[in-house]
């Protein structure tokens, strides 16, 4: 049997460039003048440039996640009642999901799972086995060392040996102090009372680190991917000093250190983060004198890049941030559900938001190359940029004594919030566009209906507190800890043995997403008892008006403003009597340069001596002169996009106060 050739016989290959040099030159040809480094290249928020194309480089191994395994697709399991935690614990776990993040409420009210004795933790892991399901503790402010002597106590209370039993305990005092601005205690005593959880955890055989040095709150406070890495290495400098000075060898305190990082829609640049943390880690251990050991990644999607409207695109950002976690070398991921701006999630959220790890785990199968990204120029290149400028910046923390000197100082809180002013400017810009929300926002848009999440109390102390003696702050202590929930003490009656005397030690961290200004001003504005809304004076034909136009449309939607159409083409005082109908205090001119030039100044005219604010979408020649006719604003890309809805629901407010005055 003889085979037919399967070689093309077209040369339709033959019409494509076969050098860079020769692709370079047909690409500027096509951008008709438009640079092509403008779209091949850009910065991030902090100066690193970023280029789309770079020759291969040579792979090299970085020590991680070994090659071929999966990654730990971890759910997120915050429902409030244990019961309730237990049964969306087992569905994921029966669909795909193979470990578990128990994200445990605070002291107070609050959401979130609540865990008040080991009653309450052995019913939400029921069923759940615990040496095959590793779980993650997200852990409340300064709640660690309770949270750590229940697992401990269950693990015990079901014959398990702890080195089985594969847990991220979570802790992180630098993490908790940024968040809250205040130590439960005096730092050493903090620092003793850590170094006595991690001696305790050790000599049970727990294998899992304690300490998780946790990019995320300064990720939500708007640091960059190079703070970001700074964070995390000061965080494990921190806390392997305060192992170290309580008897742990320098090997033994590195080993109980893992990092946490939010992955966003950034693709390249979260692949390229979570690479840097690993050469950051294998240099860290390298100036210690220690032999090269991988470290534990785990990532968590971005809540910062969540929005609440039109929130069905998140499922496309977490979805990215998945993979690129995946590819980065993540050890083990959470996809948070895409109503997670909201702070609450039905039955669908969560199942979607578990079935992305699946598929991308299972249908593109991206674990089972080791390291995809490595040898890709442009992404190997932004590791390094990452990498070195993530260790200069450490070195300044370390500069400031670490970093619990550097917040306390208020040294670190002032780097990130000059990062996090020029993200909100970028966003405010729309330079950084977020969809659905600053750029094509749905007009109309009904938000997903979501049952709130409960709020328990923390129960009060029992009687049986008055018997629970102080807790001391060494292992011994926490060893005492572990024997009281075991024998029925709740957590309430741990949390007044411990005695918290909180000391104000820095100024806290403001968490928010990139969409809330957006967001809350269009919520405002769409609430309102008379709506704030702008009529469009269409200068001109379709053709001529659409772009224009449309601009305008998006940009007044994204705040809540209400876009009135004028008629179109009409006359000057056609129009004008329009704009008197539509009970709009602002008219916005929207028509080609072409238009502006022949129609502008009669329209402004007419709409001035009508009593409108007028405005002109677009920048053109006559700018200047259509200003001095009566338009106190123009309207274009690039503008900052807020202050521009601001003044035009100002405007609004003002007519109405107006009016009721009137009447």
């Amino acid at each position: 049997m003889t085979m037919e050739s399967n070689m093309t016989a077209t040369s339709f290959a033959a019409e494509f460039a076969a050098t860079e040099e020769e692709w370079r030159r047909a690409a500027e040809a096509a951008l008709k003048g438009r640079s092509l480094d403008s779209v091949l290249s850009h910065r991030t928020i902090d100066g690193v440039s970023v280029d789309a194309i770079a020759s291969r480089a040579a792979p090299r191994t970085i020590a991680g996640r070994p090659a071929g395994a999966p990654w730990i697709a971890m759910t997120r399991i915050d429902l409030a009642d244990p019961s309730e935690a237990n049964a969306q614990a087992l569905e994921d776990l029966n669909n795909g999901a193979t470990g578990l993040s128990l994200t445990l409420a605070g002291q107070g009210i609050g959401q979130g799972l609540r865990i008040e004795s080991l009653s309450d933790l052995d019913r939400t892991l029921d069923g759940v086995l615990l040496d095959l399901a590793p779980i993650h503790l997200d852990l409340a402010p300064y709640e660690g060392r309770i949270a750590t002597a229940m697992l401990a106590a269950l693990v015990e209370r079901r014959g398990l040996a702890p080195a089985s039993v594969k847990a991220l305990f979570g802790v992180d005092l630098l993490r908790d102090l940024s968040r809250t601005g205040a130590l439960a205690r005096a730092w050493p005593d903090m620092r003793r009372r850590f170094a006595g959880v991690a001696e305790d955890i050790t000599a049970r055989g727990f294998a899992g680190p304690v300490v998780l040095a946790d990019s995320r709150v300064v990720h939500c406070a708007g640091a960059s991917e190079i703070q970001e890495l700074a964070t995390v290495l000061g965080s494990a400098t921190d806390h392997v000093r305060a192992m170290i000075d309580h008897g742990f060898t320098l090997e033994a305190a590195a080993g109980q250190i893992a990092f946490a990082f939010a992955c966003d829609a950034q693709q390249f640049a979260s692949i390229a983060k979570l690479r840097a943390a690993r050469l950051l880690w294998a240099r860290w251990r390298e100036e210690a004198g220690l032999a090269p050991a991988p470290v534990h990644i785990h990532a968590e999607t971005s809540r910062r890049m969540m929005t609440q409207r039109d929130a069905h695109t998140n499922m496309v950002r977490t979805t990215i941030a998945a993979f690129a976690a995946g590819v980065g070398g993540a050890d083990s991921i959470v996809v948070l559900p895409y109503t997670h701006a909201f702070g609450a999630s039905d039955a669908d959220s969560r199942r979607l938001a578990r079935n992305a790890q699946s598929i991308i785990l299972e249908e593109s199968n991206a674990y089972r190359v080791a390291d995809p990204a490595a040898g890709a120029g442009a992404i190997e290149r932004l590791t390094d940029k990452f990498a070195e400028a993530g260790w200069r910046t450490f070195r300044e923390i370390e500069r400031q004594g670490g970093l619990f000197e550097a917040l306390r100082s208020g040294f670190w809180q002032t780097q990130i919030l000059e990062i996090r002013a020029a993200r909100a400017e970028a966003v405010a810009t729309r330079r950084a566009p977020l969809v659905g929300v600053s750029e094509f926002p749905q007009s109309g848009e009904v938000p997903p209906s979501l049952a709130p999440q409960p709020a328990v109390d923390s129960p009060a102390p029992s009687a049986a507190s008055r018997t629970v003696g102080e807790f001391g702050d060494d292992a011994a202590g926490f060893r005492a800890i572990v024997a009281a929930l075991a024998a029925g003490a709740s957590v309430a009656d741990i949390r007044l043995a411990s005695r918290p005397r909180p000391t104000a030690s820095a100024t806290p961290l403001d968490l928010d997403r990139l969409a809330s200004p957006f967001e809350e001003l269009r919520a405002v504005n769409e609430g309102a008892a008379r709506r704030p809304r702008a009529f469009l004076a269409l200068l001109g034909p379709i053709a001529r008006h659409a772009p224009r136009a449309g601009f305008v449309r998006n940009l007044l939607t994204a705040g809540g403003v209400e876009a009135v159409d004028g008629p179109i083409g009409a006359e000057p005082l056609a129009a004008a009597a329009a704009w008197r109908a539509s009970g709009a205090p602002l008219a916005i001119l929207c028509g080609s340069d072409d238009a502006y030039d022949e129609q502008a100044a009669a329209c402004v005219a007419a709409l001035r001596a009508a009593g409108a604010t007028v405005w002109l979408a677009g920048r053109p020649k006559n700018a200047a002169e259509l200003q001095e006719a009566g338009v106190s604003r123009l309207v274009a890309a690039g503008d900052n996009a807020l202050d521009v809805l601001r003044e035009a629901s100002k405007l609004a407010a003002v007519v109405d106060a107006r009016a009721g005055e009137a009447s």
